[in-house]
């Protein structure tokens, strides 16, 4: 295993300066675009009661780059992120299952087509950076609990209440896509598709982590390979 890591890691040091050397072939070519602020909305991670908004930047020197930083914040209903409804016990289902979270990804961009069709960029595109994520993740059911025993000891109690877990979980991703503009008018659609790596580091009041919320990449505690993909929509302010 640390033989891997420090594979991956060798990886991601090694792209940026990659995707800087040929960005600083293509940028001589370009017309610097007039609208450098984009704004976008993430809307398929609303079903697990994730609100993402997207800024990116432009960037002046290099009008074929730019940064996006990407704000993410969770609140309601965890859902059913990988499709599977999972127990405690078979007695006692899990209910009333809440996420509250928060997060924060940086991504830098490189237009591949050295030419823009619209006063802001737009066309193929590979990007590549860290996030950072952080889940507050609570349910009602049946489970143990460590409580405080006669002599001031902790003890293992079964209690029918509610139970939490914290969830922390960092990674990185390349990601392809394209930025394809909505004529007339600065609204556009953003797909994209990629890989990435993530860690995870989970805390509960429970004895036993059940993994209920680890098992599938589309779970909040979910870490490994995952393949990021979807699409945004968004607006160049200017």
């Amino acid at each position: 295993m640390p033989t891997t890591r420090a594979g991956y890691c060798c990886l991601w040091l090694l792209l940026p300066a990659l995707l800087l050397g040929i960005a600083g072939g293509a940028q001589g070519q370009n017309t610097p675009p007039t609208r450098t602020l984009l704004v976008k909305a993430v809307p398929q991670y609303v079903v697990v009661s994730g609100y993402w908004l997207e800024a990116e930047r432009s960037w002046k020197q290099h009008p074929n780059q730019s940064f996006a930083v990407t704000a993410q914040a969770y609140a309601g209903p965890t859902g059913n992120p990988n499709g599977e409804t999972p127990i405690d016990n078979p007695f006692s289902p899990d209910q009333n299952r809440q996420v509250r979270g928060v997060g924060l990804q940086v991504h830098h961009r490189l237009y591949l087509d050295p030419t823009f069709s619209t006063d802001y960029p737009s066309g193929w595109y590979v990007s590549y950076g860290p996030q950072f994520q952080h889940f507050a993740l609570s349910h009602e059911g049946l489970g143990w609990k460590v409580v405080e025993g006669p002599n001031g000891a902790p003890v293992y109690e079964l209690r029918n209440g509610r139970h939490t877990e914290t969830i922390n979980r960092y990674g990185a991703s390349v990601q392809l896509g394209y930025q394809a503009p909505l004529p007339p008018g600065p609204v556009f659609l953003d797909f994209y598709v990629g890989f990435g790596w993530r860690e995870s580091q989970s805390r509960g009041d429970s004895w036993k982590m059940s993994g209920r919320y680890h098992s599938g990449s589309s779970n909040y505690g979910h870490e490994g390979f995952y393949f990021p993909a979807g699409f945004k929509i968004g607006v160049a302010l200017r």
